[in-house]
Order: structure tokens, then sequence, then C-alpha cells
């Protein structure tokens, strides 16, 4: 490949498999080579030719310089980040209980060790069409916080009222102040409800 990064490629090939009948595809944001920043192994690399296969929890990548149809599964293990369009995607430590079960997130806050992340998942559901198996994935997100070291599901009120339990008439308020945002935008919803309850500014 004549690249100083040969051992990004060292990683299992993978053959990708999409069904031509599919209105769907199970790649964050397109099904096209995006670039992305990452850290592997401790090492940066920039403007890398990648795709992310929400499905299956893997960052795909080809050769920077000499894209082909080649694509190989990055060591994930060694992936410690990623950015996509803006979107930056950690591991969570595995000294956290029940950090392994998540696999990649997406950081919307910080603050400190106090996260706002966010799970993507795409479901593979197969139908029968005619003579032919279509693959369709249907998408899904849960939002998490990982609060004093401690994760936690934060989807919904009851999920932050069972972390902040002496904010519940505040949370109450909240919700139904920004009820609109809620059911059309979430992740601004999210953002603002962690940047006033973590960052300890009143509601």
């Amino acid at each position: 490949m004549g690249e100083q990064n040969m051992e990004l490629y060292n990683g299992p090939i993978f053959r990708e498999r999409l069904s031509t009948a599919s209105t769907t595809h199970p790649f964050f944001l397109q099904s096209d080579f995006t670039e992305a920043d990452f850290v592997f192994d401790g090492q940066p690399y920039f403007g890398q030719n990648v795709k992310y296969h929400v499905h299956l929890d893997e960052l795909l990548a080809t050769p920077k310089y000499r894209p082909t149809g080649l694509l190989v599964r990055l060591v994930k293990n060694k992936v410690e980040e990623f950015t996509i369009e803006g979107h930056r995607f950690i591991k969570l430590d595995v000294n956290i209980e029940g950090a392994e079960q998540y696999g990649y997130v997406e950081v919307l806050e910080s603050s400190g060790e106090n996260l706002l992340l966010k799970k993507y998942t795409k479901k593979r559901v197969e139908t029968r069409k005619e003579s032919q198996v279509v693959i369709e994935y249907e998408d899904t997100v849960d939002y998490i916080l990982l609060y004093q070291g401690v994760l936690e599901d934060a989807n919904s009120r009851g999920n932050w009222n069972s972390i902040f339990t002496e904010k519940k008439k505040d949370l109450r308020s909240f919700f139904k102040e920004n009820r609109i945002a809620y059911r059309t935008d979430k992740d601004t919803f999210f953002k603002l409800l962690f940047n006033k309850l973590v960052n300890s500014v009143q509601i």
C-alpha cells in the first residue's frame, strides 16, 4: 500500500453484502466512505476513509491514498475514539461497570468525568419479496448518562428522576416547558438538561 500506517490494515477483511432492493443500510449517516479522524493504538490518524457499521458496531477502513473495494475491520480493542462529520465516538473505560455492553458511543456533552452519551443501533430485519430476501435496518437511539462513575439510562423523565432525586419538581417543569423539543430534537433537549443539572445551574 506504500503507507506508513500499514498496521491499520492488519485486521480481518470485511465482506459487504447489501440487499439491492433495500432502502436502508447499516452504516452511520451514509453507506459511502467518509473521512474520519481516529486514535488507533495510541496513534492519531487524520482524514482516513472509513465506514462506521452501526449494526455490527465496527469501524471499517480502506487505504487513504489508494481506496479500493477492500474493507478492513479495525481491531476494536485498539480503536480509542473516532470522529465522523463532527460526531465524536469513544469506547468507555472497561473499568466502568456495564461499559462493555455499549461499544462505541457518541459524546454529546461532557463536564469533567461526567458524560452525556448517545448509543446508535440498527436492527437487521429480513423479509421475503417474491423470490428475493430483502434486508432492512431499523434505527434506534438510546441516551446514557455517565454520572459520578455510574452508567445510567437517560431516555425519560423517570430515568433522570431516579438519578437526581432531589430535582424531581424542577425536572417536571423542565420536561413540561420543553415538551416540543423532547419530541422533535432530543439531542438538544438532553444537552440542555445535562448542562443545567450536571453543571449545577438552576433550572
